[in-house]
């Protein structure tokens, strides 16, 4: 073997030794980048699935809070009609009292027809203030029956 084929035999040798350890640190970095690539897709995945689950929780607190309050209107509005009954239940009995006095008062003296006026004029004005809470609760067409 000639000096020159020696040269070129250790060159060959040199440069499949280099391929060798190119081949080993690259295979070793490509396994490392797969797992490092693999890492984060998974957290990214469990960021979003995180994130998904944090938006359906906020969705059921909205809901539940939204039901809540859904509740508490229903209960002002019942605890308001319940108002709007005993007052207009007042209101049946103060008429059945003057009614009975007008009746009971008929041949009495002139100061009591003044206060059957101012009595009348009460219940007119009873009238006028159930009518007016008749229509700001949209009861319109009025229950008196209660």
């Amino acid at each position: 073997m000639s000096a020159m084929e020696w040269t070129t035999l250790k060159y060959l040798e040199a440069r499949a030794y280099i391929a060798i350890m190119i081949a080993v640190l690259g295979v070793s970095q490509m396994i490392s980048s797969y797992f490092d690539l693999r890492a984060r897709r998974l957290d990214r995945l469990e960021n979003e699935a995180n994130a998904e689950r944090r938006h359906r929780e906020i969705l059921e607190e909205r809901r539940e809070e939204r039901r809540r309050e859904e509740e508490r209107r229903r209960d002002e509005r019942a605890q308001e009609e319940e108002r709007r009954r005993e007052e207009e239940r007042r209101h049946q009995e103060l008429i059945a009292l003057i009614m009975a006095s007008m009746n009971n008062g008929r041949n009495q003296s002139d100061a009591q027809s003044e206060l059957i006026r101012t009595l009348q004029q009460t219940v007119a004005d009873l009238q006028a203030e159930n009518a007016r809470l008749r229509q700001r609760n949209g009861n319109g067409n009025g229950d008196t029956s209660s």
